[in-house]
């Protein structure tokens, strides 16, 4: 097999010392090495050289890759009997250290004494002198004011194509918001916000514009993420399930679940977490919601919420095939009802919603009313 290397970037010395002292650990020396080897390599090289010159057998070669995929180091295709790898940069030290995922598994494989040490050596005293005054020359985009939609079709037939991390229709964003919504807001880091948000919080791209344009200030311009943000957690607009209930959003997933009240925010941070720091996809967030509030009578907790996806990140749960594959290995629920069975989650359907009596559904609108009023919802 033949296997093409492609380097995204290379290494600052501050990843370097990343790779050596965080991921070491967490992915062995035998990873390490494969990582650095496929990093000087240049031209295509055939998989049994690989394995004559680090030593290696097919066996310990799958298993360091698979520890560099999972720690997002590489990115593995095959066709045919053609491999092809990207390599990725690791993250700097202080991202490492901060990163929700990466940090407790780092903390759980070398202990607190040894956490401390390395980030006490990996600091960077970056702090200036009140002695000095930043000069700053911000970027002039001006010359993107008159930036129109004929100069955008222009700029699309000759930008190279870009994989998009996200499934979102842009195209019905874009239309008609040229002056509210020009071109220097769109960058990258803010549309990837805008899509994520979309993805988790259930927003379609018609609703998304009228948020966007709600959240650029008239006055200055100026376009705030964080009023998008509050504006796309207070929506509460039902959408239909599809064919996969699993593919839906995780917030209006829940909100399914308790038979269409809407989610309180507090929830809704929990979810994105398992989104944005775990990293599952949203088949597997929508599982793990189904999965977790079958063991705890429908509450949905944060520490076990929390304690559960820790697990699955550890067991490598990629797909809602793997979950499933997890839940039934295991007892499920209380262990210390020795009675308790199995939980099979439907694989097909989605589960129904249970009939409640009037004075249950009052109960429960009496309840909304007081948090709405009090600021929680």
């Amino acid at each position: 097999m033949a296997i093409e290397i492609r380097c995204i970037e290379h290494l600052s010395s501050e990843q370097r010392q990343s790779l050596s002292l965080l991921y070491g650990p967490l992915i062995g020396k035998s990873s390490v090495c494969l990582y650095e080897f496929l990093g000087s390599i240049q031209n295509p090289i055939d998989l049994e050289d690989i394995y004559l010159l680090l030593n290696m057998n097919a066996a310990q070669f799958d298993k360091a890759r698979n520890y560099l995929e999972q720690y997002h180091l590489i990115e593995t295709y095959v066709h045919k009997e053609d491999m092809l790898i990207f390599l990725y940069a690791p993250l700097s030290p202080n991202k490492f250290l901060c990163h929700e995922t990466y940090s407790r598994l780092y903390l759980a494989c070398v202990g607190a004494k040894c956490f401390d040490k390395i980030k006490a050596m990996l600091h960077i005293d970056k702090t200036v002198s009140s002695l000095y005054t930043k000069v700053e020359s911000p970027l002039d985009v001006s010359i993107l004011d008159s930036w129109n939609e004929s100069k955008e079709i222009a700029y699309e037939k000759v930008k190279p194509t870009i994989k998009q991390k996200y499934d979102f229709d842009f195209a019905t964003l874009f239309k008609g918001m040229d002056r509210i919504f020009p071109v220097r807001f769109r960058t990258s880091e803010n549309l990837d916000r805008i899509a994520e948000m979309a993805k988790i919080y259930g927003i379609n791209a018609k609703d998304m514009r009228r948020y966007v344009q709600r959240s650029i200030n008239p006055s200055t311009h100026v376009f705030d993420l964080d009023k998008l943000k509050d504006m796309v957690m207070r929506n509460r607009k039902a959408i239909e399930i599809g064919s996969d209930p699993y593919q839906m959003s995780p917030v209006k997933f829940l909100q399914n679940k308790q038979n269409g009240i809407p989610v309180v925010k507090s929830d809704q941070i929990l979810i994105e977490r398992l989104c944005k720091e775990f990293q599952f996809p949203i088949e597997v967030v929508n599982t793990l919601i189904e999965y977790t509030l079958q063991q705890t009578n429908q509450q949905f907790s944060r520490n076990y919420v929390e304690k559960v996806a820790a697990s699955w990140v550890r067991l490598g749960v990629d797909s809602r095939k793997r979950a499933l594959s997890i839940i039934n290995q295991s007892p499920a629920g209380n262990k210390n009802d020795k009675n308790t069975e199995k939980v099979v989650l439907d694989e097909k359907f989605y589960t129904q919603k249970e009939e409640k009596s009037d004075t249950q559904i009052q109960q429960e609108m009496l309840e909304l009313q007081k948090m709405l009023k009090e600021g929680k919802l």
